[in-house]
């Protein structure tokens, strides 16, 4: 039997030939490292199932896995460096056997008995495996394992396949030894007690049996779609977000809310530590903030669904909003449907810092219903704490419908001049909104998750959006997903801090795509302009390729400049000076213009260079 007594060492007795294999069901992602010998990888994102060990001496290495539900990742230690030797991207979201072979130094993966990939001989004089079975602390497996299994040869796809659904003996040739473990994930102790109470009745059940057992414990199939609301400093308004999951037309048996609260500082950890709703909730409490996109990835991996709808902490719903989101993406697999762009705006609660201006803002909008309009009323101002203007009855009752009004023209401009497909639009990604959005889970781990560079406020979600539309992502705007966004004070540093993180949005992406968003933030082009003149430049590209392309350059370095002075918060009144463009650069710009102009077809696009030029 191996055991913990070999954490720490590589197996020096057995080398260059011989074969992991293991039943396993990642709960977790890891980070997707790029296949070379050549080149290092750090040490982080990893999710060892054998964890590592290095090579003692310049001649040998240590072997180690890792298997995250984005795929399976096989390292080699040398004494100074990582090395991912075989990188295997799949979406891992059952119990499966991994089988890794070493042939006289070369790697190969095998998946419920299946050959998959080879990666290349080593050229190490010895490759040894390594002795962490299951990981070790801090570099931890977190997911399942059924048992892992050690050989002292190299398994053929045969005697994988001979030995998949038989209870070993302990005395077969060539076995070195057989590691059966308990559930080692910390977030789901119930399920591990339960699951180690029953580990020795697994022992002898078949591939199939153990999937299927697997998945009765998770109660995964009972789950088909996820809601993700990240929330920090929203109550009461994510309560009412709460109670209008409450009266879903959806089975709510089937719907699971994951909440995290990003470390909030008001009520509502007091508020929602033993609320009890007819879904199913996970209430998720962070010691620390971790910022949008990090919450919002913790939410994910949390998910038992296979639908996930991401929705703000203070978006009300209407009782069809999550049938709706289901039934659509019972189709196609890379279809993303947003009702953000659709949402209206209520005042469910007064807060201390409103106006009085505000409040008889919010007075007047209130008269459509006298219920709501008379606890108005009774509001003394100013006031210390949040007035709540909604009750949980007037959810049920829909009577929030009553004050809700369309004030989104950003938004609206779109939705009035394009399709729900937003065909025409050459920014469907913009349609990637979190407020209202819903995706495939296995579709956003193909796409990596949310980059968790992103910390402060603003585009980590359309970056994400920007990756998925790559990928082949189809948007919908649907207009019968209304959310009803409840208004709440905003922190004077929003603004500059989405103008980094735009900076940080283009630093990832420097496409044309996304530097020319600098021309509607600088207010040198409203939405719709902007949209023809993406249109109209990639047009001219494409037609004529050749002709262009100095031309090309300088359009480039314009809007980065754009960008460059938006960071700055410096006007954009000589634009051409700041982009160092000398009086030759600036004729031969005119010349490009006046040539453009000869073509008939672009005049949104010669407009704005005229704009810039004066």
């Amino acid at each position: 039997m191996l055991g913990n007594s070999l954490n720490g060492r590589l197996l020096t007795n057995l080398k260059n030939t011989f074969t992991y294999e293991f039943w396993v069901l990642p709960e977790n992602f890891h980070r997707i490292d790029k296949l070379s010998r050549d080149k290092p990888t750090g040490g982080n994102g990893k999710n060892y199932i054998i964890g590592p060990a290095q090579g003692v001496s310049d001649n040998d290495a240590g072997v180690s896995v890792s298997v995250g539900l984005n795929g399976i990742t096989v390292y080699e230690h040398t004494k100074e460096n990582i090395y991912a030797v075989l990188v295997y991207e799949a979406i891992i979201n059952d119990l499966i056997h991994i089988a890794v072979i070493y042939d006289e130094r070369e790697p190969q993966l095998y998946i419920n008995g299946k050959f998959v990939k080879k990666g290349e001989r080593s050229p190490k004089t010895y490759v040894y495996p390594s002795g962490m079975i299951g990981g070790q602390p801090g570099l931890f497996f977190n997911g399942d394992i059924n048992e892992i299994r050690l050989w002292d040869h190299c398994r053929t796809e045969q005697n994988l396949n001979d030995f998949l659904n038989k209870k070993l003996t302990g005395n077969e040739k060539g076995l070195y030894g057989v590691w059966p473990t308990p559930p080692v994930n910390e977030l789901e102790t119930l399920r591990a007690n339960t699951k180690t109470k029953n580990s020795q009745n697994k022992k002898g059940l078949s591939y199939k049996k153990k999937q299927i057992e697997n998945t009765q414990v998770n109660k995964n199939q009972d789950i088909e779609v996820s809601i993700v609301i990240p929330s920090l400093n929203k109550y009461p308004l994510n309560l009412f977000t709460l109670f209008s999951l409450e009266h879903q037309t959806f089975n709510p048996s089937k719907m699971e809310v994951i909440f995290i609260d990003d470390a909030s500082t008001d009520q509502t950890e007091e508020k929602l530590k033993g609320y009890s709703p007819p879904y199913h909730f996970k209430y998720i409490r962070n010691k620390k903030n971790l910022g949008r996109a990090k919450v919002r990835n913790l939410g994910i991996r949390s998910a038992r669904g296979s639908i996930l709808i991401f929705l703000d902490a203070e978006m009300i719903t209407e009782p069809d909003f999550v049938e709706k989101h289901h039934k659509f993406h019972q189709s196609k697999n890379k279809l993303i449907l947003s009702g953000a762009m659709h949402s209206k705006v209520i005042y469910s609660c007064i807060f201390p810092v409103f106006t009085q201006e505000e409040i008889n803002k919010i007075s007047t909008l209130t008269k459509n219903n006298q219920e709501i309009y008379s606890r108005i009323q009774d509001f003394k101002y100013p006031c210390e704490e949040p007035y709540p203007l909604l009750e949980k009855s007037d959810i049920a009752k829909k009577a929030f419908k009553d004050i809700g009004v369309q004030v989104y023209p950003w938004f609206q401009s779109i939705t009035r001049n394009f399709a729900a497909n937003l065909e025409g639009f050459t920014f469907p990604w913009m349609a990637f909104l979190t407020g209202n959005v819903s995706i495939r889970k296995e579709f956003i781990i193909q796409a990596g998750l949310f980059d968790e560079d992103f910390v402060q406020y603003g585009y980590e979600d359309w970056e994400l959006g920007y990756r998925l539309y790559k990928m082949g992502a189809k948007y919908i705007v649907g207009n019968d997903l209304i959310t009803y966004h409840q208004q709440h004070p905003v922190g004077e540093r929003k603004w500059k801090e989405a103008i980094n993180n735009l900076g940080l949005f283009i630093s990832k992406h420097h496409d044309i795509d996304v530097l020319i968003l600098g021309l509607e933030i600088s207010g040198l082009a409203d939405l719709l302009s902007m949209n023809k003149v993406l249109g109209e430049y990639k047009l001219l590209i494409q037609s004529y390729p050749e002709q262009f392309q100095k031309f090309e350059e300088k359009f480039i370095r314009i809007l980065e400049t754009i960008i460059l002075l938006l960071q700055i918060d410096i006007r954009h009144i000589n634009i051409l000076g700041a982009a160092g463009f000398g009086s030759v650069d600036r004729k031969e710009l005119q010349e490009d213009i006046n040539s453009i102009k000869g073509l008939k077809k672009f005049s949104n696009l010669t407009y704005l260079l005229e704009k810039v030029m004066n």
